[in-house]
């Protein structure tokens, strides 16, 4: 069985005067330790597809199963519980605290861990170092550059230690040369044996995957390897 597996995952919305057609019938496998990419213009649904992925809005119709666990089977709290336990999110719009410290900012998916506070700065500060970020752990997301804050935003995605990291749209307010960072410290992550799947619509990313689905208009109408092969420690 993969990591992954999506079977004909629809999402229809409709109101009085119109009906909308998300997604129609997407069929996806990924294996573990793979770095997939989800590529597609403005409307193709790749938005809907990674918060259906991420246990965020409920499918019309389909099934999505990560490590054998049906998402949408799942009662509403046990569906919190899933996405608190196996996932990490990175957002475009970085999402964070403002009058909070990177550190801070980090540990906020661990208010709910039973951890000590000396345990949980230790956590976050471990994910810090692993982004390049320790020296900058007391500064606020003001005193941070872009690519700074993406990264404290990827260090608190990684801090749950989550088997699977859902990125949207990472590098869209980057310019090239922090993006380029972004996407090498994603690529790096997953050398780890980190899964990703990250949802973008420019193409400069491509490289960096190890897979790319090309959606249009709900549908898949590509789904093709890129050639590069995964890590030892990701397969």
């Amino acid at each position: 069985m993969s990591f992954i597996e999506i079977s004909n995952l629809t999402k229809i919305y409709e109101s009085d005067a119109d009906r909308v057609e998300a997604l129609r019938g997407v069929d996806i496998q990924v294996e573990e330790g793979t770095f997939l990419g989800v590529m597609g213009q403005s409307g193709s649904g790749k938005s809907t597809f990674l918060s259906i992925l991420g246990g965020l809005a409920h499918p019309s119709a389909g099934r999505i199963i990560v490590d054998g666990i049906d998402l949408y089977a799942l009662s509403g709290e046990k569906l919190a519980d899933f996405r608190r336990e196996y996932l990490g999110f990175v957002f475009q719009a970085f999402n964070l605290i403002p009058y909070l410290t990177a550190m801070e900012n980090v540990m906020l998916p661990l208010a709910v861990k039973k951890m000590s506070a000396t345990q949980k700065r230790s956590q976050a500060l471990d994910v810090l170092e692993r982004v390049g970020l320790a020296g900058r752990a007391s500064h606020l997301p003001s005193q941070l550059s872009g690519g700074e804050q993406e990264r404290v935003a990827v260090a608190r995605a990684l801090v749950n230690r989550p088997p699977l990291l859902l990125a949207d749209e990472p590098t869209g307010s980057l310019d090239t040369a922090t993006s380029e960072e972004i996407m090498d410290l994603l690529t790096s992550l997953n050398k780890e044996g980190q899964t990703i799947v990250m949802v973008t619509h420019d193409q400069e990313n491509c490289r960096y995957f190890h897979r790319r689905v090309l959606l249009r208009d709900g549908l898949v109408v590509s789904d093709e390897s890129t050639g590069l092969a995964k890590s030892s420690s990701a397969a």
